[in-house]
């Protein structure tokens, strides 16, 4: 298929080049016949007549092919343009029909001349709304505008005002007025406007600077001596008229050149500059012609003064206009139109006084969400997250604050929330999210989707009416962290009387298990005992124990590092309550060391577990019964404590601050230099065969990453 638009080689339009060599032989061709219709009335009247007509016919046609080829307020513009032909065509074709039925010279006005003047009005509207200028653009380029206009006053207009009005005088003398205005007008438009003026509009511009002179002429002449057909004139109008059929042409040839921007350029200071100096030059020159100012000058200088005046007020405007989106972007997710990262630690500054009360921090990461990126492509996930954002927004406050954290993460600033109504806010979040895949179009199937909920709750008051931002931060980041060890799509909080996790699944009390992730923070373990309780799990629902031994097994675990410790005397230094509710005063002094089987008691009556009591008592206990406190061989060992040996010794293989010497090798030669000795072979296996197909993750998830970087650590478990 051939291209309707074809061009040369070297880049140049064949068919805008054949058509303005038409026209110029159009043009040749109409002046002889002008010349030959000197001496033939009859000629003479139908050139300047009928023949006259066939370059506004024409643009009539190119001015609407330009309006179909155009887009947007190009297209709009040449709309405007093509209904100005048509009036100009009625007004030729009213002004012909005179001619040919009125005896003598047509009457002046006429109905031709309201057609010719709309038709300049049509021509304004189309130039102004084409360029598609704002506001400051367009008062910049009226004031350019007035002053070209001003000057086209003084030189055309001036001489051509008539001593007396009467309705021929006043039609005649609007001609030259509006040719003025106009030329003006594109003139300013060429120096401020923003966008590239396309070269259509330059050519009409040249078009109307032959209507000036000529308008000028007829309006001058007029006075004189009526008008005839056969005046060279028409001559004039001819190349306007042509001129437009090219600008039409060129339009509707290359739309994509009208919307070309221009680069960016000063020239904010050209409208006052253009106003001094032609209120300067029109001064000079009265006072060198008429000895004093005239009232055209003064009515000049106290336009441009008034819409100088205007253009500041609305560029204070714009600009105050431009830093407010400014702002609006430097705070704003452009893919969700949720706040950013940057907006939000400005908020949470703000929120961490004394003066707002209690205030909660809920942190999102969605889970797996590299998965969808990588199978569906990132189109897909952005749409995830942006319906993701439309569900987190929904059941907020107005007073709650949610913003794009980074990646796939959100953050939820909650001022004057506690720490329940924060985790209970996370959970239903969490259980919204879960219940309803996200539908993407283009994907047959809806994807399901889950996330990972860490909740920090503080008071100022409590902090000496200031809270550390980073502590605050850093306390969800590490809950979102032990959810994403705990297997994910879960609600972790901090907080002795505050946690959301596995507890409710494990049947532990809430502050039994803060209390157990306090103490692997205090020893620099980060999650391990909340990761050891997710592979135990994991591994014995491997060995295809039932789910009461499954979850046993990971209650336990999640205790375990508590089982050397006194209790009490952890529960006085922390002031937890005891089984009848009584909360002790405080007490930092005195051993915690007991033994194993006395700690594992004094656990399961902490926690309500008598069950748990025989697999705490049994952890250090070995598989070849070298262990304690009892001694325990193979099968005597409760299965659950086999397990969590298992599990532990992983944990202590990857790094984390274990009471054994670290075993030189990778942590799988680690397990195996135990195998029979230390653990049980079957467990051990299934351990392993978890551990090769990824079910048990192998970057350490004890050891985060210190806050506040909080994305390196979220890669390996997203």
């Amino acid at each position: 298929m051939v291209h309707e638009n074809r061009v040369s080689p070297g880049g140049h339009d064949r068919v805008l080049f054949g058509f303005a060599l038409g026209c110029l032989g159009w043009l040749l061709l109409y002046a002889a016949l002008t010349y030959l219709g000197r001496d033939s009335p009859s000629l003479a009247r139908f050139t300047g007549e009928i023949l006259y007509l066939v370059p506004i016919a024409a643009f009539v046609g190119l001015s609407r092919y330009a309006a179909k080829r155009a887009s947007g307020r190009d297209r709009t513009a040449w709309r405007l343009l093509f209904t100005a032909s048509l009036l100009w065509l009625a007004g030729d074709l009213t002004w012909a029909y005179y001619v040919y039925t009125t005896p003598g010279s047509p009457p002046v006005p006429t109905l031709a001349d309201l057609f010719y003047l709309l038709r300049y009005v049509f021509i304004i509207l189309g130039i102004v709304v084409g360029l598609g200028l704002r506001l400051r653009s367009l008062l910049d380029a009226l004031l350019v505008a007035a002053a070209g206009a001003a000057i086209g006053w003084q030189v055309v207009i001036d001489p051509l005002v008539p001593e007396t009005w009467n309705p021929s005088e006043f039609v005649n003398f609007l001609y030259p007025v509006f040719s003025v205005i106009i030329v003006a007008l594109l003139g300013a438009l060429l120096l401020v406007s923003p966008r590239r003026v396309p070269g259509a509009m330059i050519v009409v511009g040249v078009a109307f600077g032959f209507a000036v002179v000529m308008d000028a002429i007829y309006a001058y002449l007029s006075v004189l001596h009526p008008y005839t057909s056969s005046t060279w004139l028409n001559l004039g109008w001819q190349v306007e008229a042509v001129l437009m059929c090219l600008a039409a042409l060129m339009a509707g040839r290359h739309p994509a050149e009208e919307r070309e921007p221009l680069a960016a350029r000063e020239v904010s200071f050209l409208p006052a500059l253009v106003a001094v100096l032609i209120v300067g030059s029109l001064a000079i020159a009265d006072m060198i012609l008429v000895g004093h100012l005239s009232r055209v000058t003064l009515s000049v200088a106290l336009v441009l003064l008034m819409g100088l005046l205007v253009r500041q007020i609305v560029a204070a405007r714009d600009r105050a206009r431009l830093t407010e989106q400014l702002r609006t972007a430097a705070i704003t997710d452009s893919l969700t139109g949720l706040y950013n990262r940057r907006y939000f630690e400005e908020k949470l500054a703000a929120e961490t006084t004394a003066d707002h009360g209690p205030l909660s921090i809920v942190l999102v990461d969605l889970d797996h969400f590299k998965t969808v990126n990588d199978t569906y492509g990132h189109s897909v996930g952005d749409a995830v997250l942006s319906e993701v954002a439309d569900r987190l927004r929904r059941p907020l406050r107005g007073s709650d604050l949610l913003c794009r954290y980074g990646g796939e993460e959100f953050v939820c600033l909650l001022p004057r929330t506690d720490g329940r109504a924060a985790l209970d806010l996370a959970e239903r979040l969490r259980a919204d999210l879960r219940a309803a895949p996200v539908v993407v179009p283009g994907v047959a199937e809806p994807l399901p989707l889950t996330a990972s909920f860490g909740v920090a709750c503080a008071d100022p008051a409590d902090h000496g009416g200031q809270l550390a931002v980073d502590d605050v931060v850093e306390a969800a980041d590490r809950a979102l962290y032990g959810a994403k060890s705990l297997g994910r799509d879960r609600v972790l909080g901090c907080g002795p009387f505050g946690q959301v996790d596995a507890a409710p699944a494990l049947d532990l009390p809430t502050a039994l298990v803060w209390l157990a992730d306090e103490t692997d923070r205090i020893r620099g373990d980060g999650f391990r005992s909340a990761a050891v309780s997710g592979w135990a799990w994991t591994t014995a629902a491997r060995l295809g124990l039932d789910e009461a031994t499954q979850q046993r097994t990971a209650a336990a675990a999640r205790l375990r590092g508590l089982a050397c410790a006194d209790l009490d005397g952890c529960r006085r230094n922390h002031g937890l309550p005891d089984d009848r509710g009584t909360r002790p005063a405080p007490d930092h002094g005195g051993d915690c060391r007991v033994r194993p089987e006395e700690a594992a008691r004094r656990l399961g009556e902490l926690a309500n577990r008598p069950d748990l009591v025989p697999v705490l008592a049994a952890h250090h206990e070995r598989h070849d019964g070298t262990g304690h406190p009892y001694g325990l061989a193979g099968p005597d060992i409760p299965i659950c404590a086999r397990i969590i040996a298992v599990c532990d010794a992983w944990a202590d293989a990857r790094g984390t601050s274990s009471p054994y010497p670290p075993v030189p090798g990778s942590p799988r030669l680690v397990l195996e230099a135990g195998r029979g000795t230390r653990f049980d072979p079957a467990v051990l296996d299934a351990f392993l065969a978890l551990v090769t197909e990824g079910d048990i993750a192998d970057p350490n998830p004890t050891c985060p990453p210190p806050v506040p970087s909080h994305s390196s650590h979220r890669a390996d478990l997203a």
